[in-house]
């Protein structure tokens, strides 16, 4: 009995040398955490000093700002209008926007512009004619006057001469005439194929003007698009820098409210820290449990370690806490002498080779594809591709619908309407590539010409028939 009490004795000792060894690394840790909340109360004064260096600078206005964004909203929103505007007046000014009813004026123009060159066309051949009439008279009084030979009249009396004169007159009226008729219809055909020939220049002088200003303006509009796009590539620029901008702000503001909380715990436990050193009574650390240095309060914590630690109740007595502790520690160096020898370690080998092989023999079978995955792993994706093939089926046949349809309605529309088609491409050459139409006009005729005529009305082709 003697023995057990100095024993104990001696255990009790020893817990209480561990106890103020415990004693002093709290006052130590005491001391460690108080240098750490003080630099942890520096460090939150200098992130209070660079958040509101950092307000300061996104809040006050700058003068002036070095960019656009850098702007109060309204003033923002202010200078865009003002883009706006002068993009605007550029507009008006390189480009002649119309509305629908200026369009409808412009027509209007166009037609009164046509009605004006056939009234010009028509008065130009009518006074060209007058003028080579006229001309013409003048020319033949003259060719009269000169071949007339007064020698070759032979009168003898006033009447004769009146019978002399009227034959003349009658026979040079006569071949006068016809040569009048004659000139008059080659004319004609000379003075309405200059007048179209003249129409035709104009035209195509009118035409070249107009693809000039074409060619400007396309010009003009490829320099604005481009100007257009870096315009709104600065926008989206802006716009990135404006959300940027924000989500600073934002995560500023939930950084704050973060530090905040962190700086209330860091006073709380500080103040504690404070009230435990003023106190300055011994403490014996068990976990998150603090239990006073008197015998029946050690001996319950014992008692409860040693039951959490052996699954079963221990009571709070001397005797059964040394006998379980001593039971406990043989328990331990079982289960460390087990593990320095490498039973577990050498059966836990033995399982993972059996595993390998086994993996080895079933490998084949299973990754059995031209890909470095097993075949049907992944059972979530069957739906979405079967999905998605229905889909490409479905796309296929709306596709070769669109397709027979095209054919139906557009390319045999075509195929029927080749001789209006032929007949409005006439046309367009006539009004820009006279020689143009001149050139398929005679190869149409040479083709028509090789068709035997056996064939009829029906085997000339459009261009002849038109």
């Amino acid at each position: 009995m003697r023995g057990t009490k100095n024993k104990i004795n001696a255990q009790l000792g020893e817990l209480e040398n561990e106890i103020s060894i415990l004693t002093s690394k709290e006052n130590d840790l005491l001391n460690e955490c108080q240098s750490y909340a003080r630099q942890l109360e520096e460090m939150q004064l200098e992130n209070y000093k660079l958040s509101n260096e950092a307000t300061r600078c996104f809040t006050k206005i700058q003068s002036p700002p070095l960019f656009i964004h850098q702007l109060p909203i309204d003033q923002y929103l202010l200078k865009c209008d003002t883009f706006m505007q002068y993009f605007t007046l550029y507009m008006k000014e390189n480009f002649k926007i119309q509305d629908y009813s200026e369009m409808d004026c412009t027509s209007s123009e166009h037609s009164e512009f046509s009605d004006k060159l056939q009234s010009l066309a028509k008065s130009m051949e009518y006074y060209t004619l007058e003028y080579i009439k006229e001309k013409a008279k003048s020319k033949a009084t003259q060719s009269l006057i000169d071949f007339l030979d007064l020698s070759q009249i032979h009168v003898i009396s006033l009447a004769d001469m009146e019978h002399e004169t009227r034959e003349l007159e009658m026979m040079n009226e006569h071949h006068l005439k016809i040569a009048y008729e004659t000139l008059l219809n080659d004319l004609t055909l000379h003075v309405r194929q200059h007048t179209q020939q003249r129409m035709e220049l104009i035209l195509y002088e009118n035409t070249k003007l107009k693809l000039e200003r074409a060619l400007k303006r396309q010009e003009t509009d490829k320099r604005l698009t481009k100007i257009i796009s870096d315009a709104l590539s600065n926008a989206e620029l802006v716009w990135i820098a404006i959300q940027l901008d924000l989500e600073r702000k934002r995560n500023r503001f939930v950084n704050t409210d973060q530090l905040n909380s962190e700086t209330d715990n860091c006073q709380r436990r500080i103040k504690i820290m404070r009230t435990i050193q003023q106190n300055n009574t011994p403490l014996l650390a068990y976990g998150n449990i603090f239990t006073n240095t008197s015998a029946p309060s050690l001996l319950d914590a014992i008692a409860e370690r040693l039951s959490r630690h052996l699954g079963q109740k221990v009571r709070s007595e001397p005797k059964s806490c040394l006998y379980e502790y001593e039971k406990f520690t043989r328990l331990l160096s079982y289960a460390v002498q087990g593990m320095i020898g490498g039973k577990a370690y050498a059966n836990v080998t033995a399982q993972m080779h059996e595993l390998q092989r086994l993996e080895s023999l079933l490998r084949p079978m299973v990754y059995d594809s031209p890909v470095e995955a097993p075949m049907f792993e992944h059972v979530r994706f069957l739906m979405p591709i079967y999905n998605a093939k229905t889909t490409q089926e479905r796309l296929d046949r709306k596709l070769r619908y669109l397709r027979t349809q095209f054919q139906e309605n557009v390319a045999e529309r075509l195929e029927k309407d080749r001789l209006w088609r032929y007949s409005q491409l006439l046309w367009i050459w006539f009004l820009t590539e006279p020689r143009r139409m001149i050139m398929a006009i005679e190869e149409a005729k040479k083709a028509a010409s090789k068709v035997p005529t056996t064939a009829g009305l029906k085997s000339i082709s459009g261009i002849k028939r038109k």
